[in-house]
């Protein structure tokens, strides 16, 4: 399909679309009205002349979502608005709020090879030596005091000279994207080496199969358990047993070589490295633990605590999440029953019959309604919820015919027009025969 098939107008909302589901697969038609700043009747009209060319799944009261088509559209057209708002902003040093008004107007009108010679234009001041991003800064400063460097030629030199001192250190923000600091093998085989040192010195010489273990530990780096490290050394030796692995293990803890956690119920053993510090990300779904360092943490950290005129002597950060691969996997319309426990959501609709979807809106739970999981697993087969103010406890069967989407953690409240909907649909229920 063309781009310019579909009017500035269409253009627009398909954009509004394509950003709302960027923090939730579905957009509402409130939503967009509100993020729009127009009339309601004017949305709808809009949603069934794109949902008529494919672009978007569109059911009047229901949830919309973007089509494979629609998502690639929405696409193209957010990237052109971001890259000429980022011209105006970063290359003509336009204020922000105006550069966003004059991109809604200009992504309508400028030509793809325009576009294209703008983001040109706008890496070659990036990198030829003789510009750069303070090259248009300076431009900018030229902007609002109106006036010109008096010695052009000092400040190229200065300019030169700063861009081949920036060459030869690493930026601030590169060093800050690092991966984890590395540790060589090298030092894993430094410690086995000192460990059977020590062991034997204490009149407790390590035998083959425990040397097997310890070095089979110390060269990976992933989080193991008692019983992944047992089979995966035993596909090496078979005589490796379960009860050396342990005893192995509880070695190295005490010599400080590895560390033991506990998680969902689990004990897992890592590499111990003082000088080397991270912290984790651990995924309460799937139990995937992910490894990060940061330097701006341990800043912060340092900062906070000479603040507080405090001695830290050990730290470290968990934090409880969801991974990404379980992120993906929760992108569709679910059932209340999949939740976790401190998950918000969104109910979009309720699969059942007519008799027990009146019983579950006289709960208080109607399209619409943002619901906060309090416990996945109260008795063995029921899940407390809290809507508004009320708390509710509902048994499996009843939860399964709730279908509901994540919702970003801000979210705290109903939107009026969700509350007018619910009430609508009550005085529909109290008006029926």
């Amino acid at each position: 399909m063309a781009e310019n098939t579909l009017s500035p107008s269409l253009e627009d909302y398909i954009e509004a679309i394509y950003q709302l589901c960027q923090d939730k697969p579905m957009a509402h038609a409130n939503h967009i009205a509100e993020h729009l700043g127009v009339g309601k009747s004017s949305v709808s009209w809009a949603l069934n002349q794109l949902s008529k060319k494919g672009l978007i799944n569109y059911t009047p009261y229901e949830a919309i979502t973007l089509t494979e088509k629609g998502r690639k559209f929405g696409r193209r057209v957010a990237q052109r608005h971001q890259a000429i708002k980022g011209f105006l902003t970063d290359v003509l040093a336009v204020n922000e709020k105006v550069a966003e008004a004059n991109a809604c107007r200009m992504e309508h009108v400028l030509d793809k090879e325009v576009l294209q010679r703008m983001k040109q234009f706008e890496g070659f001041l990036e990198n030829c030596p003789r510009a750069g991003r303070e090259w248009m800064k300076g431009f900018g400063v030229f902007c609002q005091q109106g006036r010109l460097q008096e010695n052009c030629s000092q400040c190229i030199s200065e300019c030169i000279n700063h861009l081949q001192d920036k060459a030869a250190v690493p930026s601030p923000r590169e060093s800050d994207n690092q991966a984890l600091p590395k540790v060589t093998k090298d030092r894993d085989k430094k410690i086995l080496t000192r460990l059977k040192l020590v062991q034997k010195e204490g009149g407790h010489p390590l035998s083959p199969l425990e040397l097997t273990i310890a070095g089979t530990f110390l060269s990976t780096e992933k989080h193991q358990t008692l019983d992944s490290l047992y089979k995966y050394t035993h596909k090496i030796d078979p005589n490796v047993t379960r009860e050396a692995t342990e005893r192995v293990l509880g070695i190295l803890c005490e010599h400080k070589i590895a560390r033991a956690f506990s998680f969902k119920d689990q004990i897992y053993y890592e590499h111990l490295h003082p000088e080397s510090h991270h912290d984790h990300m651990f995924c309460v779904k799937c139990g995937a633990i992910i490894e990060f360092f940061d330097p701006r943490i341990e800043r912060l950290q340092e900062e906070n605590a000479r603040r507080a005129d405090f001695r830290m002597l050990r730290h470290s950060l968990n934090i409880y999440g969801v991974c990404h691969d379980c992120i993906k996997l929760e992108a569709k319309t679910r059932n209340l029953n999949e939740c976790l426990a401190d998950e918000k959501v969104e109910i979009v609709r309720i699969v059942a019959d007519r008799q027990t979807k009146n019983r579950i809106s006289d709960m208080g739970l109607n399209p619409g309604t943002l619901v906060q999981v309090i416990s996945d697993d109260c008795c063995g087969d029921s899940i407390i919820v809290v809507a508004g103010s009320t708390r509710l406890m509902l048994d499996r069967a009843t939860s399964k015919k709730i279908r509901i989407v994540p919702v970003p953690p801000d979210t705290t409240e109903l939107s009026p027009h969700h509350r007018r909907r619910r009430h609508r649909h009550t005085a529909d229920r109290t008006a029926a025969p």
